[in-house]
């Protein structure tokens, strides 16, 4: 066998791979979706029948599809600004620092819209920045910050997803 005919061999194998990976795709997506349609049918079933005093009121809150997919939209949004603003922040503080100037962003500020959501944001700014790396309470505080925001916002944005899309 020449180079040519085990390339085209090759070819040949790895074509048939992609179409059972295909076809394993479509089932998957399939299986999926009757998943999720029948858990968000077992969790509406399962909240209908709670009879807690608080659950019409609950209910009535999350019934609403445009009200969450709102409120999804301005909670994903709050954090992708924030992030930006946190990002910026390190990059025109880095930029002040290295011009030697005086009047620069101060650390509690920076570490306050790291706490308030941007934090993914403050990681990233002082990675490419390479700006803060050498402040312990940065190198610390940070990453701490960006772990527990990335659960809360995992838990948030994923409980107004659920209410808003299914």
């Amino acid at each position: 066998m020449n180079a040519e005919d085990i390339l085209s061999t090759i070819g040949d194998a790895l074509s048939y791979a992609g179409d059972f990976l295909k076809q394993f795709g479509v089932w998957l997506w399939g299986v999926l979706q009757s998943f999720c349609t029948w858990a968000a049918l077992s969790v509406s079933s399962w909240f209908s029948s709670l009879t807690l005093p608080m659950m019409p009121t609950i209910l009535k809150i999350f019934s609403n599809a445009s009200v969450n997919l709102a409120v999804f939209y301005i909670v994903f949004g709050y954090i992708i600004i924030i992030n930006i603003a946190a990002f910026v922040m390190f990059g025109n503080d880095k930029k002040k620092a290295a011009g030697k100037r005086t009047r620069r962003t101060p650390e509690k500020s920076l570490l306050k819209v790291c706490f308030w959501g941007g934090a993914a944001g403050g990681l990233i700014g002082m990675q490419i920045f390479r700006h803060k790396t050498l402040h312990k309470k940065f190198t610390v505080l940070v990453p701490i910050m960006f772990v527990i925001q990335l659960i809360l916002d995992s838990f948030i944005l994923g409980f107004l997803a659920f209410w808003a899309f299914f």
